[in-house]
Order: C-alpha cells, then structure tokens, then sequence
C-alpha cells in the first residue's frame, strides 16, 4: 500500500509544472488586462484616478498611471514567465496596498472572527498568495525565465 501512495505522489509532483504554468499564465493575463484596461479603455483610467483621490493617495494621477502601468506590464511578464520573482513581487505589493488602502474598509463584520473570514474571503489576498507561491516556486519550465536560463546554463528549471 505505501508503495501505491508513493508512485501516486510522484506522479502529482511530476505534474506540478502544470498547476504553476497555469497559475502563472492566468493571474498574468487577469492583471494584464486589468492594468490594460485602466490604461487604454475609454473612462477606466477616469474611475481609477478617482479612486486614488479618495483614499488620499499622493499624486493621484500618477500614482494611478504607475499602479495601472506595473499591472499591466507585470501581468503580461508573469503571463510571459518573464522576471517571474521580480513581477510577482511588485504585483503582490500591489495587492497589499490595496487591500490596505481599499479592501479592508468594506469588511463590516461583528467580531474578530466574521472579520478574519470576511477578510481572507477577499480576492486580493487570494492574489497576494498565489503571488507568494510563483516568487518561491519560480516560473515553471515553460517559460521565458526557464528558456533563458537553460540557454545560457545558469540553472535547470526543475518544475
């Protein structure tokens, strides 16, 4: 029976390039377009810069052209799996801010524990996790990142 469990574990942990390509292609698409839609989409940029206003943020229209500038570019890197670690940092520190700024105001909650729930059931921190996950576990194999790296030998891409 342990042997059983084992080939079934290492069968999953030979599929796990799967689950990180993915992960990785599709929060890179999702901010992509966020970010491309903030900056490109008639009247996005508009709403956003309003919302910079009213939480107060320095440099409204900048910050706003900054935030929607790093989505989009980072979104499209992460999707590329290019500078992985570097994208997924700036995207989760993004996330931080927002749930800092934003997210965490509009949890109403009685206790310390509705609070806890209503909060971890907000989607930022869910980003902010898998945003976690790609800058520890890398890009995947199919990637820019894992190209580059095996041309040049610097480092096998295991996943």
């Amino acid at each position: 029976m342990t042997h059983v469990i084992q080939n079934a574990l290492t069968m999953l942990r030979a599929g796990e390039w799967i689950a990180v390509t993915a992960a990785r292609v599709l929060i890179g698409i999702f901010f992509c377009i966020s970010g491309g839609t903030k900056l490109f989409a008639k009247g996005h940029f508009d709403v956003f810069e309003q919302t910079m206003v009213q939480i107060r943020v320095p440099f409204p229209y900048a910050t706003a052209i900054f935030v929607a500038t790093v989505e989009f570019a980072c979104g499209a890197g992460l999707a590329l799996g290019l500078l992985t670690p570097l994208c997924a940092a700036m995207l989760m520190v993004d996330m931080i801010v927002a749930i800092a700024t934003t997210s965490v105001h509009t949890i109403q909650a009685p206790d310390a524990l509705q609070w806890l729930d209503d909060f971890l059931y907000l989607p930022e921190v869910l980003y902010v996790l898998i945003l976690v996950w790609l800058i520890f576990s890398g890009p995947g194999r199919y990637s820019v990142d894992g190209l580059i790296a095996s041309k040049i030998g610097l480092f096998a891409v295991e996943r």
